[in-house]
C-alpha cells in the first residue's frame, strides 16, 4: 500500500458530512458513535454495540407498523 492509499484509509470519519434519515433515534444514534472517533477503541466498540442495539430496535419497530 503506498502512502497516498494510507491516507485514504485513516481519514476521520467525522470529515463525511451523514445526511439525516429522517428518524430521530437513529440519527441520534448515529451522531453520537460518530462523537467516539477521538476516544478509546474500547469505547468505540462500545457505542458501536449500542448503534447495533437501536438499530435492530428500530427494524423491528418498522416490521410492526
Amino acid at each position: 500500500m503506498d502512502d497516498r492509499e494510507s491516507e485514504t484509509l485513516t481519514a476521520p470519519a467525522s470529515t463525511v458530512a451523514r445526511e439525516p434519515t429522517g428518524d430521530d433515534a437513529v440519527d441520534d444514534v448515529l451522531g453520537q458513535l460518530d462523537a467516539t472517533i477521538d476516544e478509546p477503541l474500547d469505547y468505540q466498540i462500545e457505542a458501536g454495540e449500542h448503534v447495533q442495539q437501536v438499530l435492530q430496535a428500530r427494524l423491528a419497530d418498522l416490521g410492526k407498523e
